[in-house]
């Protein structure tokens, strides 16, 4: 299969169970509405977004060669993304999260790192790099095993070849990190943290700080997650904000992940900047009506109807 868009960074296996309230004592137990497993992680979630909305997707990491893995394999199968690139890791688990989903959304994490901290430079399979029309790198400053110039030569590479780059990351961010990240922002078209990442990266107090700083550092365009905030995105020329979809929120997980796909499949629909957003929007608003990254979306008809119909937040 020949991917217009490929995906390389982390991958994930969430158990998410609704609605937590408290974790009992002692022995004790609670009855939950639902519990379900689900593709994660910045590079699998957003596989699933873009295959959702009618892109040929690679996706590219690492996985145990434990039962996790053939799960998390499986699930992305069958959503139609092509993981032949991503490898299997004898001796090391499958990286999963437990998410205790409270009533309002949030999603306080438990989380074994895995698989993802053992990808390295040898595993990249360079040619479908070079190959890809665009190049997602999502979640990779969870992967040491990629060194400290990983992320720089993955980018490059695939410009090199002509591809457009996007990239977000999955820690909360910090100075430290972004001092790892710089040598990479010069070859990144998108850079789309969420604004809290953005700003412990920066050490700056609002969003429109953050996105400038991270202009002058190379990146070519910033775009920020919200929330029910909304998204704001920075250019050299432009500064947009786009308020959130009114909506009844059951669970936040994955919903950057989603607004990276819909940003995504809007650019290769040669949409304009704010149009991109639009249907970032509308992918996240989705996603975040259901329970686990994977949920909401169904196809591109479907999402760009919910884009056209379904009010904003009033500010």
């Amino acid at each position: 299969m020949n991917a217009e868009v490929v995906t390389l960074g982390a991958h994930v296996l969430d158990i998410l169970g609704r609605f937590v309230t408290h974790i009992p004592e002692g022995q004790g137990s609670v009855l939950l509405d639902e519990i379900r497993l689900a593709p994660a992680g910045s590079a699998a979630g957003t596989a699933v977004g873009l295959a959702k909305l009618g892109l040929s997707v690679a996706t590219v990491g690492a996985v145990g060669d434990d039962a996790l893995g053939d799960v998390l394999i499986r699930a992305l199968n069958g959503y139609g993304v092509d993981t032949s690139h991503v490898v299997r890791k004898p001796g090391v688990q499958t990286s999963a999260s437990i998410l205790p989903i409270r009533p309002n959304g949030d999603r306080p994490a438990l989380h074994a790192i895995g698989a993802n901290a053992v990808y390295s430079i040898d595993d990249v399979p360079w040619p479908l790099i070079e190959s890809a029309s665009h190049l997602h790198l999502g979640g990779t400053d969870s992967m040491r095993g990629l060194g400290r110039d990983g992320a720089v030569q993955i980018l490059r590479r695939a410009r090199d070849g002509g591809a457009t780059t996007s990239m977000d990351i999955l820690s909360e961010g910090s100075p430290k990190l972004l001092t790892i990240l710089k040598p990479a922002l010069p070859f990144v078209d998108w850079f789309m943290p969420n604004a809290d990442q953005a700003c412990n990266l920066t050490e700056t107090s609002t969003p429109e700080q953050a996105a400038m700083q991270l202009l002058l550092f190379g990146a070519g365009g910033v775009v920020l997650t919200m929330g029910g905030g909304g998204s704001l995105l920075t250019t050299s020329h432009e500064r947009v904000h786009l308020a959130a979809h009114d909506i009844s929120v059951v669970d936040t997980s994955g919903c950057g992940d989603a607004y990276c796909a819909g940003f995504i499949r809007a650019l290769r629909l040669g949409w304009p900047p704010l149009e991109c957003m639009k249907l970032g929007n509308a992918a996240a608003a989705l996603v975040a009506q259901g329970l686990g990254s994977d949920a909401g979306i169904r196809d591109l008809d479907d999402t760009i109807r919910f884009m056209r119909e379904t009010p904003l937040r009033s500010s």
